[in-house]
């Protein structure tokens, strides 16, 4: 997937190739957040590690991992399943 932005600055702004670069950051953490992309692929075009990437959502207070209230609860029935027909088959 490509996408263009363009953004107007003055043309002798010595920080446009700055500022773009800090703008593609944001999007690709901003598509993560939003789970439009997975971990490893926002890593890659970031050009991180796993645990460097992990490391920066935490510095942004982004979860890297949304495991809700729900899920626990959903978790907990479907193993509860898993066992009852484990004993009785």
């Amino acid at each position: 997937m490509k996408l263009e932005i363009e953004v107007n600055v003055a043309e002798d702004a010595a920080y446009k190739a700055q500022l773009g670069e800090h703008l593609r950051k944001e999007a690709i953490l901003a598509l993560f957040a939003d789970h439009k992309i997975p971990a490893g692929k926002a890593a890659h075009e970031l050009g991180l590690t796993r645990i460097a990437f992990m490391e920066l959502l935490k510095q942004r207070n982004i979860p890297y991992v949304d495991y809700t209230a729900e899920d626990w609860e959903s978790d907990g029935k479907a193993i509860g399943e898993f066992e009852r027909r484990r004993k009785a088959g």
